[in-house]
């Protein structure tokens, strides 16, 4: 007989938001989850921007983050926990040819319950006060580097915002461990060597300090370090889902002073160049496409100069006075075909089930995440949210579903 029914590897918000359905699910069997740090959600979680938005170019995204943003904003009350949900909105800052292609995708939005409201570059102005739409003010010699161009319109989604991942895991594994009554146990500082694979049949796991844990099943929950693991456990080629740890860097420095400032939206003007309120300061952040795959997270100050603040001293006045007060950096499991999660069940290895991949989105997903393959183990199938088109099938089938606006 094996030591537990299930194993979730990851102590994150994905592990904790399976733990926690399976938990309302009254799910009947033993559960193990191995976190390798000394804290839950020590790793990505943490160190993520915390937004949640339903903007998408694929529909499946759509319908996994309108749900999710509903449980978020619920969080409170039915978990009895506070993770600073904060529905203020996301502002995609657009150029001329792609303000047009963004409205010309408004029945698609639509079509999939997606709010949405087109503004002008007046409107958008007046979202973020102090915004400079115009490019008139920018040195020409300058701009010859920057290569910025009017904002001639912007997407903003209502619904969209911010919460803190860090304290939604924590409410998860609090309120799932205590939904187990016993039958759940949370082990720190258990780092997981390799996953024991027979005949095709997932059996256990090697843990780093020589021991084995049997279980029926396995959710790897593992974010980066995923193929890392199931390479380990002598997986290859086909087998593996395409994700590679990419360090994003965020960066805080002090608010500008703009009267309103400290109640925009998260707004996304050029170069990728992201920014929002944390407390009294501004986070700022951009995805750099240069990064090498690997696990380094350094943060860099000069990329921060060079990538980042130029950008922003053009569009937001007094960012030059602005201060770099901390940074920090963190990994993305990034799937980089399509930058869409890789969930389900592995068809070639029994009892494995994959949490990977999401790309960055990861946080704003868990809610829909966890429910549907808390579903799958409880009852064999998924029945609210039906995640089947994001199996690593696809890959294999050449049916990649392209997400676009990756941020």
């Amino acid at each position: 007989m094996p030591d537990y029914d299930l194993i979730i590897i990851g102590g994150g918000i994905i592990g904790g938001s399976v733990l926690y359905h399976l938990a309302q699910l009254g799910y009947p069997g033993r559960v193990l989850v191995l976190e390798r740090e000394d804290a839950l959600s020590k790793g990505s979680t943490a160190l993520s921007a915390g937004g949640f938005r339903n903007i998408w170019t694929t529909p499946i995204n759509m319908r996994l983050t309108s749900y999710s943003i509903k449980k978020l904003a619920a969080f409170q009350d039915e978990l009895r926990f506070p993770i600073g949900f904060d529905q203020r909105g996301y502002l995609f800052c657009q150029y001329e040819e792609n303000f047009e292609s963004a409205k010309a995708y408004g029945a698609e939005w639509a079509r999939n319950g997606v709010a949405i409201e087109f503004l002008d570059a007046k409107e958008v102005e007046a979202k973020v006060p102090g915004l400079r739409a115009g490019i008139d003010h920018i040195d020409p010699e300058v701009n010859e580097i920057l290569q910025m161009k009017p904002i001639a319109g912007g997407v903003f989604g209502p619904e969209c915002g911010s919460f803190d991942p860090s304290a939604a895991a924590q409410g998860y594994f609090e309120r799932g461990l205590e939904g187990f009554d016993g039958r759940a146990e949370l082990r720190l500082n258990a780092t997981v060597k390799k996953l024991r694979i027979v005949d095709g049949k997932y059996r256990g796991v090697e843990m780093a300090d020589g021991s084995l844990i049997e279980s029926e099943k396995i959710v790897v929950a593992a974010g980066a370090w995923t193929n890392q693991l199931l390479e380990a456990s002598g997986l290859s080629g086909e087998d593996l889902p395409p994700v590679i740890p990419l360090n994003r860097m965020l960066f805080i420095t002090n608010m500008p002073p703009i009267e309103g400032f400290e109640r925009i939206p998260m707004t996304i003007i050029d170069n990728g160049v992201y920014f929002r309120p944390e407390g009294p300061n501004l986070m700022i952040g951009r995805a750099d496409p240069n990064t090498p795959p690997g696990f380094d997270t350094t943060p860099d100050a000069k990329y921060y100069e060079e990538q980042i603040n130029y950008y922003m001293q053009e569009r937001i006045p007094g960012m030059e006075r602005c201060r770099l007060m901390s940074m920090w950096g963190g990994l993305y499991d990034t799937n980089d075909v399509d930058h869409n999660a890789v969930l389900g069940e592995h068809p070639h290895v029994d009892n494995l089930i994959f949490a990977t991949g999401f790309s960055g989105h990861g946080a704003m997903e868990s809610p829909a995440a966890g429910l549907a393959l808390s579903e799958l183990l409880h009852y064999g199938e998924y029945r609210t949210l039906d995640i089947t088109p994001l199996s690593i099938r696809r890959f294999w089938e050449n049916k990649p579903i392209h997400e676009t606006i990756v941020i």
